[in-house]
């Protein structure tokens, strides 16, 4: 009897135990969902619109927290990174309707130039606008048009074309706001020159901010990007993912006179002559939001980088009509049998742009764009614009960026909102999900390496001794294969505990079932 009794017990207590741990972890759960409830930080037309939602679900028989739960849901669900609200949509409407492109712009031809050589006066109104931008909620519908264009305006011939007109209705935006700025670019030729380019005096608060964390310094701290999330940057990461354009690669696109030559195709192969591969490689460098379609263009750092794209395209143009004379740039486009990867859509010269219906392909190729919308300054050379506080000649005539320390601007003390605005318990999907942007394989000058050894990899490269970091025949040493096996054996150790937990489970379970039957008597 006192068997039993005894089994009888063991088992009781077994099932208080697991009681028990549910109701903890319903516990833990409940204040989760409270904390998430209510530490979201929300521009007033998303708070009323949840509390639309919220007030006709109290017409019906619904739990109010789980109610006020579901209307969050449905709300953020619709700002994901690819899905278009009506307001984005209105944006690119109005300039179909205007027949954007067609008409000469209202504020005049702007110029473009290097974020460094701009005056501290007009930097800082290039970052008023971007806040601007950002607060009105345009840098988003911006952003997820890009994200959704995925298909239409990556990966094939449509590539170049597609983001000029891109970047320059966004410019046209900027103006609306201050029509004395226009959108600077990235020259980051003069970064790739310095031993640890992400010491570069981008990387502070007088620019471009934060390059291994969350942006919480700098004119674009605690700008939220494609996930609820504020943008994050991961520079050099590793190995693969160090590889910026240098002037040599623009150089070598000019060894080239046709559209397809410095365009992707059908076939997937990695050339130093794609410039959208050259592009993804910097995309890859920067990571974070930057090194996902999806989410890069939440990050100002899009915008400059891919003007600098569009600088590079239009020397190729230049060269092409100095040098290649029997090239019309204005038809010269890719093959029709070969306009991207299989996978494209719509990416012919005579398909509609995405999001600009009035516009085909081939329109982005009119010479107007840089003719009537918009030109470019030179890049900062020595003897030129490379001077000034962030820019410096070395005694190679090498134009150089300076590093952090000629930043003045120290970190700012945050206050109590932007703290609040940044809790742990506000759930953030990664950056990476979504599709990750790789490039070329970079030359090894990664966070974690040092300055002599830096200094060691640009000195072998401008001696033409290696390429990517490495001697001429070697292998390089890819940290995504190694990445790759890791994540199988964490895989498969999770796997080995999940199976020897189950069948330890199973074993105490059938020892509590024979004892509450063998002990009956």
């Amino acid at each position: 009897m006192l068997q039993k009794v005894s089994g009888n017990l063991v088992i009781k207590k077994t099932m208080m135990f697991n009681y028990n741990v549910r109701l903890l972890l319903a516990f833990v759960v409940a204040n989760y969902i409270q904390a998430y409830q209510f530490n979201i930080n929300l521009p007033d037309s998303a708070q009323s619109e949840i509390e639309a939602c919220v007030n006709r679900s109290r017409k019906s028989p619904a739990i109010q927290w789980q109610a006020e739960m579901a209307c969050g849901h449905e709300y953020f669900a619709r700002l994901g990174p690819n899905n278009l609200t009506e307001d984005d949509w209105a944006i690119f409407k109005t300039a179909t309707d205007n027949i954007f492109g067609h008409t000469p712009p209202s504020f005049g031809i702007s110029t473009r130039r290097e974020v460094r050589t701009l005056s501290e006066e007009e930097w800082q109104n290039v970052t008023d606008v971007f806040g601007e931008l950002f607060k009105a909620g345009v840098l988003q519908s911006f952003a997820r048009l890009h994200g959704k264009a995925k298909l239409r305006a990556h990966k094939g011939g449509a590539f170049l074309p597609w983001h000029r007109v891109f970047l320059a209705h966004f410019e046209q935006e900027m103006k609306k706001i201050n029509p004395s700025v226009s959108l600077p670019y990235w020259d980051y030729t003069t970064d790739y020159e310095i031993p640890q380019p992400y010491e570069s005096v981008l990387w502070t608060p007088c620019f471009f901010g934060e390059n291994n964390d969350t942006v919480l310094s700098g004119p674009f701290k605690f700008m939220y990007g494609a996930h609820g999330a504020i943008i994050s940057r991961r520079l050099a990461e590793n190995f693969y993912s160090t590889r910026l354009i240098n002037k040599a690669d623009i150089e070598r696109l000019k060894d080239f006179c046709g559209y397809k030559d410095i365009t992707t195709g059908a076939v997937k192969e990695e050339t130093d002559h794609n410039l959208e591969t050259l592009h993804d490689s910097v995309h890859d460098y920067i990571g974070g939001d930057m090194g996902v379609v999806e989410n890069s263009a939440y990050d100002p750092i899009f915008w400059f980088h891919h003007a600098f794209i569009d600088y590079i395209w239009e020397s190729f143009r230049e060269h092409q009509t100095a040098k290649c004379t029997e090239i019309d740039i204005e038809s010269d486009y890719r093959p029709i049998n070969d306009t991207g990867w299989v996978n494209i859509i719509k990416q012919g010269p005579e398909d509609s742009m995405f999001g600009y219906s009035h516009l085909k392909t081939k329109d982005g190729l009119w010479r107007n764009w840089t003719d009537v919308f918009y030109t470019y300054e030179p890049q900062p050379a020595c003897g030129g614009t490379c001077t000034g506080e962030y820019l410096y000649c070395d005694n190679k005539n090498r134009c150089l960026s300076r590093t952090k320390e000629a930043c003045k601007k120290h970190l700012q003390t945050r206050n109590a909102r932007e703290v609040g605005a940044r809790d742990p318990l506000v759930p953030q999907i990664p950056c990476e999900s979504g599709t990750p942007l790789r490039g070329l394989k970079g030359d090894g000058r990664t966070m974690e390496t040092s300055q002599a050894e830096c200094e060691n990899i640009l000195e072998n490269e401008r001696d033409g001794s290696i390429h990517g970091g490495l001697k001429q025949g070697e292998t390089k040493y890819s940290c995504t294969a190694l990445e790759r096996f890791i994540y199988v054996l964490i895989g498969s150790l999770v796997c080995v505990i999940v199976s020897v937990t189950t069948v330890k489970i199973m074993r105490l379970r059938k020892q509590l079932k024979h004892a509450r039957y063998d002990n009956v008597d």
